[in-house]
Formats: structure tokens, C-alpha cells, sequence
């Protein structure tokens, strides 16, 4: 059976998604990646986006006949987005931990290392009082948003049992709730970029006639890949040639080869490539300084870090 254009792309990037597992699970392996790094966040993403592009490949295979398939392909790929996006800014959040003077974090100030892990996570969603964290803010908002694209596409696939009755029946309220979450994931990733500017105002503050760090620069060249990919987020609910369920987007063979093209460079490759700048981080910050104690703890809680590169 030949494949057409969906299942092509489809298959093409779940290999590249396949590249970067393999290089983390070897990184992992050998030691090089902890854990409890960053780098586990985006072995989280890659998890996502292997499952979507598995799904896609199923989807362009058997055709709009298996609906269950498209939905889980829309809800795999917004956890991804929602992942990817959480990814950007846990890399940006250990930037700072280990570059700034004070070895702390404007978006996320670090606990104590005797902090039980009870009240780790507690704190990492407190808004209001001392321990107040802005980044707990995005935490809230980004849950939201994934909870009404998960609702939304619940709600799809219980209203159609393929595709094609999707054209003769009303779903507008889905298609609301899967715009409301993509706007949600734009915004947050919009204020993303204000993150970047004034960290690195900040970093060119304490290293005056130095040169910019070079990990912040690929953290803003990623910037608007992911915007472009929120954008493309809200577009696919609201402009019918980049909807999946607009019937002028289908030929006899399955996906018309202008909508697989537009899916897969506004959406995925934009994924793809964030993600593989986000891994290139590695060798950017390799000879970062150490994450030593902020100055803002006591003598004791400085003594019971572990300091680690």
C-alpha cells in the first residue's frame, strides 16, 4: 500500500523524534544527563510527540474514516505543544540558576535542599504571600489550557464517529474550547519572550562589556518558532484551510498535499526545530559556572547543597 503526503510526513518526523530520544536515552546512559534535569522535561515532550506522529502515520494510513485517530493526534500534539512550552522556560529558569550573580531565579527563587518535597510542590503553585512565584502563575495557566483542549477534543470525539459526519453536524463549542487553550499557550508563550529580553538586560548588567551568554541567544532564536506555532495553533480552529475537519482540505486519497505541507512546516517543524535548539543547549552551557547557594540563605541551608555541574 503506498503512502500519501500525511503518512510521509508523518513518518519523516517521527523518525527525527526518534534521533532526539535515542541521543537523550544515551545521554542518560552515559551519564551525561541527571535525572533531575531539565533534560527530563523534554524527554517528556519527545514521549508526546512520538505518540502524535504515531497517531498521524495511523490517521493518513487508514483515512478520515477513524475519527479517534485525528482527535488523538489533536490532543497528543497540544500536550506536546503544552510540554515544549514548559521545556522553554524550565531551560531558562536553570539559565538562570547557574548564571546569575545571585545563582537564583526572578521567575522561580530556589528552596532550601532540607525543603520536603510536600512543600516543593506546594510552593511551586503559590501566587500570593512571601513565597509568591511567578512562574507558579504559568504553571495555572498552562494547566487550564490544557485541560480545555483536552475537553474540547473529548467533546469531538464524542459528537462524530468519523470525519465525515463532522461536516454535517455542529461542533462549535469543541472547536471554541480548542482556540481558547491555544490562545492561552500563545499568550504564555508570548510573555516567554519578555523573559528572555530581561535576562539578558540583566546578565549584561553583571557582566558590563562582556559578551551576551550564548545559550539566551538560542533561547530567543527558539522564541518565535514557538510562536509561530501557537499562532498556527489558533488558525487551525478559526481559517478552514488549515482545519482538519474542512472538507475542502480532502481529495479522494486522503489530506490534500497543500494542507499536509502548511501542517507540517507551521506546526511541526516549528516543534521539531525548538526542541533540537533547546538539546543544543547542552553545548552552550557546558562551561557554565556551578549552581553554588544563593546568597539570600542562612550559613546552614548554603552547607547542606551539593554542589553540582
Amino acid at each position: 500500500m503506498a503512502l500519501n503526503a500525511e503518512s510521509i510526513a508523518a513518518l519523516v518526523f517521527l523518525i527525527l523524534y526518534v534521533i532526539i530520544f535515542v541521543i537523550l536515552v544515551l545521554g542518560y546512559a552515559t551519564g551525561r544527563l541527571r535525572l533531575r534535569s531539565r533534560y527530563t522535561i523534554i524527554t517528556f515532550h519527545v514521549a508526546f510527540r512520538l505518540a502524535s506522529q504515531a497517531t498521524g502515520l495511523a490517521f493518513g494510513i487508514i483515512g478520515y474514516s477513524n475519527v479517534g485517530l485525528l482527535v488523538a493526534y489533536f490532543v497528543l500534539g497540544a500536550e506536546g505543544y503544552f510540554t515544549l512550552v514548559l521545556c522553554a522556560y524550565r531551560f531558562l529558569i536553570d539559565w538562570h540558576y547557574h548564571n546569575f550573580e545571585s545563582h537564583d531565579s526572578w521567575l522561580e527563587p530556589r528552596l532550601p535542599p532540607n525543603t520536603p518535597l510536600r512543600e516543593r510542590l506546594r510552593d511551586s503553585f503559590a501566587i500570593f504571600g512571601p513565597k509568591r512565584r511567578p512562574m507558579a502563575t504559568m504553571h495555572y495557566f498552562l494547566i487550564v489550557a490544557n485541560a480545555i483542549i483536552i475537553s474540547g477534543g473529548s467533546q469531538l470525539a464524542g459528537s462524530v464517529t468519523n470525519v465525515e459526519e463532522y461536516f454535517q453536524k455542529d461542533v462549535n463549542a469543541p472547536k471554541v474550547l480548542r482556540t481558547t487553550g491555544q490562545a492561552i499557550f500563545l499568550t504564555i508563550n508570548a510573555l516567554f519572550l519578555f523573559c528572555i529580553l530581561h535576562a539578558m538586560r540583566q546578565y549584561r548588567r553583571e557582566h558590563p562589556g562582556g559578551k551576551m551568554h550564548p545559550t539566551l541567544y538560542i533561547l530567543l532564536a527558539a522564541w518565535p518558532l514557538l510562536f509561530v506555532r501557537g499562532l498556527y495553533g489558533i488558525l487551525s480552529g478559526l481559517y478552514p484551510p488549515f482545519n482538519y475537519f474542512y472538507f475542502g482540505n480532502y481529495t479522494s486519497h486522503g489530506l490534500s498535499d497543500s494542507f499536509v505541507i502548511s501542517e507540517y512546516i507551521l506546526s511541526t517543524t516549528m516543534e521539531w526545530t525548538s526542541c533540537s535548539l533547546l538539546m543544543f543547549t547542552y553545548v552552550t552551557s557546558r562551561n557554565d559556572p556551578p549552581k553554588l547557594p544563593p546568597k539570600s540563605w542562612g550559613v546552614e541551608e548554603q552547607e547542606l547543597t551539593t554542589v553540582t555541574h
